[in-house]
């Protein structure tokens, strides 16, 4: 969602401060003082003021040897407290609120020379409002840093000025200032709100305050996804969610912040706390369309993270199983096999197959790999046979591997899987080799390699094959194409004829 960083900026009129009577209050508040220079060693004998900003009364007091003056039976309201030694600039606090409570001030003595604070100074006062209006447009004109600087400005000679403090967070928050730029609303709310009881220059209409207060609430409500879009582009994911997090603390039937967690969280690879979030945006909102999409998306992106995650744990059990560590290995496929849909699980009961095998678990080896003929696709299902006929063969049991391959009759690929085998094994395993081609000739009589392959092979066995070997040979010579291999059947067949006498 995209946030507009100005939306709740109020137009605020820049204001002197004019203090109106309030009605008597209990004058039961306790204020505590501590004065004390730069290193925090307590000032002693600073004359210290405290005045209500409500009812314009004020009380002052020396601090003592510990740098505290005690005020007591205050009434209640609001007051600004400041405080002067020779050697020091003026100390100023605005402002603590006391309701028949005791509070605590530290006024910091900075060394300097005395002055007067801008509201003795009507001209202090003005300078303060010209540097908010220049900072307001420089702010307008988009020129950020001379904005900053100048309401910076204005706020260091008039520190009660709600309009400088708010709009000094607002000039903050688009250079991502996030930290300081919180700081300056919570204050400006503060101030505001302690204003809007004690000031009213227009008494007719809204007061001011009141919109600087409304404003600070709202762009501190809205901080948070300023924060996240910010996190966002720095595809900081995690930081985008948590974010979004306290956005929905603070609207939580806003379904875009729940649709924006989702998409972040999937980002992160949090897939299923994503889908919690989209669920949510769902049940707010659920005729919007978009948030369907985003659900596909999202469990598309997670079935294809463990997927992702399943091949690699995969991979890990077939270097253990290939360097000889079936028991390891079995227990890698089994894991990757509890994180994949059975439909997909083919390649894994392949392998769970072989390594079974290796632990001579026969049983438990044939049942895998029939299952992973069973899932297979047919993209990968002659693979798994012929790991299934593999496994047959190691054990030398050449009809069982050949009926894996054979199971239909029909099929071109079992016709030239077994080609293949034959001619894999013809040297290790001969008789496999045999016994795989007369299956093919069963399959295709009209096989001329296979005629001829399987003749050389009994011509190999000897003479006590002779009659086969004649038989083989002389069908490839009435349906065999390559001359090579014709004469190759001639050279055979006058040999055989020869020992056959």
């Amino acid at each position: 969602m995209k946030i507009n960083s100005f939306k709740y900026l109020a137009c605020f009129v820049s204001l002197s401060i004019v203090f109106l009577a309030l009605p008597g209050q209990a004058d039961n508040g306790t204020l505590l003082v501590k004065c004390v220079d730069a290193s925090g060693t307590p000032v002693q004998n600073a004359k210290v003021v405290a005045l209500n900003v409500g009812t314009e009364k004020s009380k002052d007091k020396k601090s003592d040897a510990q740098g505290s003056a005690e005020f007591t039976k205050l009434d209640d309201g609001a007051y600004r407290v400041f405080g002067r030694k020779d050697g020091f600039a003026p100390a100023l606090h605005e402002f603590t609120v006391l309701k028949g409570s005791t509070e605590s001030v530290t006024l910091t003595f900075a060394a300097g020379e005395d002055k007067k604070l801008y509201f003795e100074d009507p001209a202090e006062m003005q300078r303060a409002n010209s540097m908010l209006q220049l900072g307001l447009d420089a702010f307008k004109q988009n020129k950020l840093p001379e904005a900053e600087k100048l309401l910076a400005q204005s706020i260091e000679i008039n520190p009660s000025l709600a309009e400088a403090v708010y709009y000094y967070g607002a000039v903050l928050l688009p250079q991502g200032k996030f930290d300081q730029s919180e700081e300056m609303f919570v204050r400006a709310e503060k101030l505001a709100d302690i204003l809007k009881t004690t000031v009213s220059p227009n008494p007719s209409g809204t007061n001011p305050y009141e919109l600087v207060s409304q404003g600070a609430k709202a762009q501190l409500k809205q901080l948070p996804l300023y924060k996240a879009e910010q996190a966002v582009r720095q595809k900081n994911y995690d930081l985008a969610a948590k974010e979004y997090a306290e956005a929905i603390k603070n609207d939580p039937q806003n379904s875009e912040h729940h649709y924006n967690r989702a998409v972040v969280l999937s980002n992160a690879g949090k897939h299923d706390e994503a889908l919690a979030s989209i669920d949510k945006a769902i049940q707010l909102k659920p005729e919007q369309a978009a948030y369907a999409d985003v659900k596909a998306r999202i469990s598309a992106r997670k079935e294809n993270a463990m997927l992702e995650k399943a091949q690699s744990i995969m991979n890990e059990g077939n270097k253990l199983l290939q360097n000889g560590n079936a028991a390891e290995a079995l227990k890698k496929f089994e894991e990757s096999r509890s994180m994949v849909a059975e439909d997909k699980q083919g390649p894994l009961w392949s392998q769970i197959g072989k390594a079974y095998a290796n632990l001579n678990q026969r049983d438990e080896a044939i049942a895998a790999f029939k299952k992973s003929i069973q899932l297979a696709s047919e993209k990968n299902a002659a693979d798994f046979r012929k790991a299934f006929a593999q496994f047959y063969i190691d054990a030398k049991e050449y009809d069982e591997a050949i009926g894996v391959l054979a199971e239909s009759s029909a099929s071109s690929n079992t016709e030239q899987a077994l080609l293949e085998l034959a001619k894999t094994w013809k040297n290790k395993e001969p008789n496999f080799a045999i016994a795989a081609l007369e299956k093919v000739i069963g399959i295709n009589p009209q096989n001329d390699d296979a005629y001829f392959d399987l003749g050389q092979l009994y011509y190999i066995e000897g003479k006590s094959k002779d009659s086969r070997t004649k038989e083989l040979l002389t069908k490839y010579l009435e349906i065999g194409k390559d001359q090579e291999k014709i004469q190759g059947a001639k050279d055979m067949l006058v040999i055989v004829n020869k020992r056959s006498k």
